[in-house]
Formats: structure tokens, sequence, C-alpha cells
């Protein structure tokens, strides 16, 4: 396990489709083999299915949880995201993907100011 534990964390307040968006772009960063860590990747991804059960992930319905997340967890969504973003240019639907991309490192700028300076 990494030391997140002993990092810097908030609690982030989430639905849990908010938790298995986040966990799309972790899936996407696994599949890639992001130079930034699978093993931090991984673990963040198991983090941010606890709070729910599997009865609750099958229907994605269930109450807003708080998942731990450290300013390196934050790092490792943003750039993610800015990844996402940049596979997506050439698709129709790259300005959605800019929007959410936008407000989902807003409020992870908001948690850990500069988390997503590069």
């Amino acid at each position: 396990m990494s030391d997140y534990k002993n990092e810097m964390t908030r609690i982030l307040t989430i639905p849990i489709d908010g938790a298995a968006a986040l966990r799309q772009i972790l899936g996407i960063l696994m599949d890639h083999d992001f130079a930034s860590g699978n093993n931090r990747v991984q673990e963040l991804d198991a983090r941010l299915q606890i709070p729910w059960n599997e009865q609750e992930w099958l229907v994605l319905k269930g109450k807003d949880q708080g998942v731990p997340l450290s300013k390196q967890d934050a790092k490792l969504l943003v750039d993610g995201l800015y990844f996402t973003e940049m596979m997506s240019i050439h698709l129709p639907f790259f300005d959605q993907v800019a929007a959410v991309s936008s407000w989902i490192i807003g409020e992870l700028e908001d948690l850990f100011p500069g988390v997503s300076n590069r």
C-alpha cells in the first residue's frame, strides 16, 4: 500500500455515479499504463469502491459518501482528465469532455490549491 494515509488528506463527498466517473478516469490511466504509477492508481480505485456495496454498484444508486483523497490522488485524477481530453480532441463530443474535465479539476483545485499546475 502507498503512504496516502501519511499525506494530508481531505474527505471528498461524492455520489456513487461521481465515484464511477472517477473510476473510469483511473481505468483509462491503467489501460494506457500511464507513467503515474499503477499501484497508486489501483489503490485509489479500491478506495473509491469501499463506501458502497455490490448491489449499489450494480444499480449505481446509493447515498453520497466520503472518500479520503490526498493531493497526490488529486494529481493523478487531474493527469487522467488532461490525458482524456487530449485523446478526445478529434471526437464530436470533445466540448462536453472538456467542460466536465474543467468542472472536476476546479472542484479538485478547491480541495488542493495548485493541484492542476503542471
